[in-house]
């Protein structure tokens, strides 16, 4: 048995001829290695747990698309949750994880505070991927470890001036729901906003609660207010807006540019094409299971890093009447 055992596991012991032989019987008799009872042995589990607050969302998949990439490259299988936008769905997630002994944990988008999160996941150690909740707006209050964000701050502030250098003068922010990233960008833009025009502060829409459709009553307050150019808190939002001012004949960019955040691939394709704000969601990814086989290997999480964006100018903020031939481009 115990050459078997170690035939299984590749154990150079064993010599060649034999692994294959035994790994030849054990596939004929569809045996599988029982993980669990392995890991009460080594102690490891081999996994990874990974909560999303939204699968339908197409730039978390990318973000999953990367961080198990990172994990099938060290043999790690990766354990999918979906929080749902609720943190009691998140808390029951958490619990699952250290219920089945996850390595390590990464929670993207999350709403819980960290410090509740670290004393859910009890010894796993955990990463913390574009957290969301209010107290971190601003992002001073990461943590100086296992933290990972994009860097809205410097895409919101690219937005304003692409804005002000192609002619708009009264932007608008339309907002999420008050999660961190949301506070992060309507305040970065009033600043950048500030810096460039002694005019009226920005203007500020907010979003309906949280039902996953833009109402009808806000797509009127703008038509009546009539800003020249809506910088959304992301793409979804964005199209969702450009659809219902079209239907009060307001179009981008002829009456209005709209800009949006997280460049999904829908962006690309659109018509107009969407200027936006592109995070390296397959490298945020990749980075945040990086960053948890660290803390796995060595005991030790690594420092909290920020990744660069790109705004992506497309026809969604050119309008070739008001502005001449400027085609479309990327800026970084």
């Amino acid at each position: 048995m115990a050459t078997v055992s170690r035939a299984l596991r590749d154990q150079p012991q064993v010599n060649v001829r034999t692994r294959k032989r035994v790994i030849t019987v054990a596939r004929r008799l569809g045996y599988i290695p029982n993980r669990a009872a392995r890991s009460l042995v080594v102690r490891a589990t081999q996994t990874l747990g990974l909560l999303i607050p939204d699968a339908t969302d197409p730039i978390h998949g990318e973000i999953v698309t990367g961080f198990e990439q990172e994990a099938a490259a060290h043999g790690y299988t990766v354990m999918l949750a979906n929080g749902f936008d609720d943190t009691a769905h998140e808390r029951r997630a958490l619990e699952m994880y250290a219920m089945h002994r996850a390595d390590g944990i990464a929670l993207l988008g999350s709403m819980l505070s960290q410090r509740e999160t670290r004393l859910i996941a009890r010894a796993s150690p955990v990463v913390f991927v574009n957290g969301e909740h209010p107290n971190l707006a601003g992002y001073q209050s990461d943590l100086s470890q296992g933290c990972i964000r994009a860097d809205d701050i410097m895409g919101m502030d690219a937005v304003m001036r692409h804005l002000f250098d192609s002619g708009y003068r009264r932007p608008a922010y339309v907002a999420g729901q008050g999660s961190a990233s949301d506070l992060t960008r309507r305040s970065a833009l009033a600043h950048a906003l500030k810096t460039m025009s002694a005019s009226a502060p920005l203007r500020v829409y907010d979003s309906p609660p949280r039902s996953g459709e833009i109402n009808g009553p806000l797509a009127d307050m703008i038509a009546k207010d009539r800003p020249d150019a809506l910088i959304c808190y992301d793409d979804r939002l964005a199209f969702q807006l450009m659809d219902l001012l079209r239907e009060r004949a307001i179009t981008a960019p002829r009456d209005i540019a709209v800009v949006g955040f997280d460049d999904i691939p829908f962006a690309r394709m659109a018509n107009p094409r969407l200027t936006t704000v592109a995070q390296p969601a397959v490298e945020i990814g990749r980075q945040a299971a990086a960053m948890l086989l660290t803390a796995i290997r060595t005991g030790t999480m690594p420092r909290s890093i920020q990744l660069p964006v790109r705004l992506m100018i497309r026809e969604s903020t050119i309008n070739p009447a008001a502005q001449g031939d400027k085609r479309p481009r990327d800026q970084i």
